[in-house]
């Protein structure tokens, strides 16, 4: 097997007395649509959190693409092409749709409007919008959007870098099944065409049609991993959850 694209070894973070990631390692290969499940409180937003630089973390490394990365910046980790979303969408939410998408292409401020904007990175922010279904809304302030079209939209901005590796964290949260194909859907069509992902997710259901292999934390530790149907079926993922 070759080396992961992200791997986290011996990773801890206490807040107090509390280890809320509690010496934590795997891995993500290249080209997954990796899981990372757990009750709630089992340390998977801390983790993400500690990845992309928003925390720092008390011990252990991170490595990206075999390389450690010795203290994690979101904003370098974004040009190496590691990007992530949120449980609660971050959009701009007096900017329209359209110029969501530019800022994430690197534009400033006062280069959004009209021709100072590049054209190429208008028509590829005008394909994600109609991809996303999103085009016939381009000219409307984010602050207009459903959630659930704000979760696309924070999406749809992290694909105009081309990121190599997504983390998404519980995608899916607070929207209807409508939305949950359509998040599923996006995620599929984005995993064939190369990008890998880590997903973080409550809805198991979908995290068994969609992610293999499967990381389980609890107490901030990682208690199992490997295919879903093996998961689904461990011990200690059970008793995890069901706290028998």
């Amino acid at each position: 097997m070759t080396a992961p694209l992200l791997e986290v070894r011996g990773l801890g973070k206490r807040f107090g007395g509390v280890a809320a990631v509690d010496g934590c390692s795997f891995g993500v290969q290249r080209g997954t649509v990796t899981g990372l499940i757990g009750p709630n409180g089992s340390g998977k937003t801390t983790l993400f959190n500690l990845v992309t630089g928003y925390l720092r973390a008390d011990a252990g490394q991170i490595l990206l693409d075999g390389r450690r990365i010795a203290r994690p910046d979101p904003a370098r980790l974004y040009r190496r092409g590691l990007c992530r979303t949120f449980q609660q969408p971050r959009v701009f939410p007096d900017l329209t749709v359209l110029e969501n998408l530019l800022i994430a292409s690197g534009h400033r401020w006062p280069a959004l409007a009209g021709p100072r904007a590049r054209a190429g990175d208008r028509a590829a922010g005008e394909a994600l919008l109609a991809e996303f279904g999103l085009a016939a809304l381009a000219a409307d302030p984010a602050e207009e959007l459903s959630y659930g079209q704000r979760k696309l939209l924070e999406f749809a901005a992290l694909l105009m870098s081309a990121p190599a590796l997504v983390l998404l964290d519980e995608p899916t949260a607070g929207v209807n099944p409508t939305m949950v194909r359509t998040m599923e859907r996006h995620i599929r069509a984005r995993h064939a065409t190369g990008t890998t992902f880590l997903v973080v997710e409550h809805d198991m259901g979908l995290v068994m049609r969609l992610c293999d292999p499967v990381v389980v934390m609890d107490g901030g530790r990682v208690i199992a991993q490997g295919p879903p149907g093996s998961v689904q079926t461990d011990p200690r993922v059970l008793d995890a959850y069901l706290g028998g």
